[in-house]
């Protein structure tokens, strides 16, 4: 059976969820939310570990399987990696290319349920920006492992710095609750700025 872009996003969405997982999924929100909360209030130096985990009832031990730092965790930006089953869908898929990638990264990136609250904390914290820019260069590079498995790699780092191109437009424009949502939205921004360079 072939993988088309399409497939490679009703997999993201129909993902099994077992207890574990919604448990995971549980505490990684809770963790979040606790520390976009202490840190739009008072600031990335004027929070600890300790009292994220005390306002989400879990331990700092569990904090570091989840998020690798309060900024991280703030703005719900999980430890880089694509998940095995997106980078062997990926990798065996013979779709559009451009459309792949879209829906791999889709597949990739968190997405956080307090979208707005995450993009005033950007623009009222200014000192979360670095943690954005190293995030999305790491995640660069960890996409690019996967895209070089279906093509050249100056190729695969031309389509992944597209994609992640309108990854940060979609950003801008759009709140998104799905990765189907996210892929679809990707593939939309990918054509206008196809479009814009040829016209």
């Amino acid at each position: 059976m072939t993988t088309s872009a399409l497939d490679l996003d009703t997999a993201v969405d129909a993902e099994p969820c077992s207890l574990r997982e919604r448990k995971k999924q549980h505490t990684r929100q809770a963790l979040h939310r606790a520390a976009l909360d202490r840190v739009a209030e008072h600031g990335l130096d004027g929070v600890t570990v300790e009292q994220i985990c005390a306002d989400a009832d879990v331990s700092p031990r569990t904090f570091f399987n989840y998020f690798s730092s309060k900024a991280h965790a703030a703005l719900g930006l999980d430890t880089v990696g694509t998940p095995e089953w997106a980078a062997e869908r990926f990798r065996t898929g013979t779709g559009r290319l451009v459309d792949d990638v879209c829906s791999l990264v889709a597949a990739t990136v968190p997405l956080s349920q307090d979208r707005q609250r995450t993009k005033d904390l950007l623009v009222r914290r200014p000192e979360m920006g670095p943690t954005v820019m190293q995030w999305m260069a790491e995640s660069r590079q960890a996409m690019l492992a996967t895209v070089s498995t279906r093509t050249d790699e100056q190729t695969a780092r031309t389509l992944v710095t597209l994609v992640m191109s309108a990854l940060s437009e979609v950003a801008h424009r759009e709140t998104v609750t799905t990765p189907r949502e996210l892929g679809d939205l990707l593939r939309t921004v990918v054509g206008e700025m196809v479009a814009l360079a040829t016209a």
